[in-house]
């Protein structure tokens, strides 16, 4: 029966049955004593009210402060940010998303600090050590995706830049390849620096002369345009195999090698990393270090979680390996 069906035999109130229910005061001795022998007569019992649990509050952070790392690179970083709403969701957890540059920085990170969250993952692809001060205004757990956060007290995961750069040149040297350039961004991006970190400690172990870096712009176009002009100087004379640092470099002076009548793999064999969906539709399809963008999204959700149980655990810092994808961009020296 319903509370209104017991007030209506009892003679009261839908409101009176409620305060005798719930041990109230409102109500005559009389009118209590009533309602508990019709409540019992007619084996009432109230549904339980089921607590609403708080949901978990996730507030992701798109940093950036030119965008050539985040939004140039042709869908790699939001294929991450995928995964991670769909762990969110999996573990219901509200991810709620917001975006600032250097210049609203300071702001939006003083608005997350006065609106606590549960944990917050920060995208830290352009983010540098002139603002890392920044996260101290955050109380709350963090995880910074796509920065190595080199020497701070902060848990990160990243891709493995140095040994991903190693392994692209001991495979270059296994085709037999001995000069081995190097297509290094003209804009400072710490993945990236990394990555040309594991390239000169590679020559080295190898024995190899370090020719000059050829500096391009990290997009399609930017490092399409920058090639052909290196090219028309005459300032780059391809030669060898070269690294380039993502494969949207790659795919750009590829593209321009090819206008200038250089051959891919004859006259110059390329590796890229990344492997973005470009990679496998260019003529000739791109060799490239692939990382898994599933797992990188995985792995963060899965850190932050740790971080919200652990909060005193010591930092963590993961860096997630490649997979060579051998395609026709690369070739044995003949």
């Amino acid at each position: 029966m319903t509370i209104r069906e017991i007030a209506v035999i009892a003679g009261v109130s839908p409101a009176a049955v409620s305060l005798v229910l719930n041990e109230k005061k409102g109500v005559s001795a009389q009118t209590r004593d009533r309602v508990k022998r019709i409540l019992a007569e007619h084996n009432y019992s109230p549904v339980p009210q089921v607590k609403k649990v708080p949901r978990c509050r996730i507030r992701f952070i798109k940093f950036t402060t030119h965008g050539m790392a985040v939004e140039e690179n042709q869908g790699f970083i939001a294929s991450i940010i995928d995964q991670i709403e769909s762990e969110c969701r999996r573990y219901s957890y509200d991810l709620i998303m917001c975006g600032c540059n250097n210049r609203s920085a300071e702001e939006t990170f003083k608005m997350i600090a006065e609106d606590p969250m549960d944990g917050v993952i920060l995208l830290g692809s352009e983010f540098d050590a002139a603002n890392f001060g920044l996260m101290s205004e955050i109380k709350a757990p963090i995880v910074v995706l796509d920065n190595s956060m080199q020497h701070q007290n902060v848990d990160s995961i990243v891709m493995a830049n140095t040994s991903i750069s190693e392994s692209s040149v001991d495979y270059l040297y296994g085709l037999g390849h001995r000069k081995i350039g190097y297509f290094l961004t003209n804009v400072k991006i710490s993945n990236f620096t990394e990555r040309y970190n594991g390239y000169l400690d590679a020559l080295e172990r190898r024995g190899l002369s370090v020719p000059e870096p050829v500096l391009l712009t990290p997009t399609l176009n930017g490092a399409y345009e920058d090639m052909k002009k290196l090219l028309q100087t005459g300032a780059y004379v391809p030669q060898g195999a070269v690294l380039a640092g993502n494969d949207s470099i790659a795919i750009g002076a590829a593209r321009a090698l090819q206008e200038a009548g250089y051959r891919i793999p004859v006259d110059i064999s390329i590796i890229g990393v990344d492997d973005i969906p470009y990679s496998a539709m260019t003529v000739p399809p791109l060799t490239t270090m692939r990382i898994s963008r599933s797992v990188m999204g995985i792995l963060t959700v899965n850190m932050l979680r740790e971080r919200m149980k652990h909060p005193d655990w010591p930092s963590m810092h993961l860096a997630v390996s490649a997979q060579l994808v051998e395609r026709g961009s690369t070739a044995p020296v003949k």
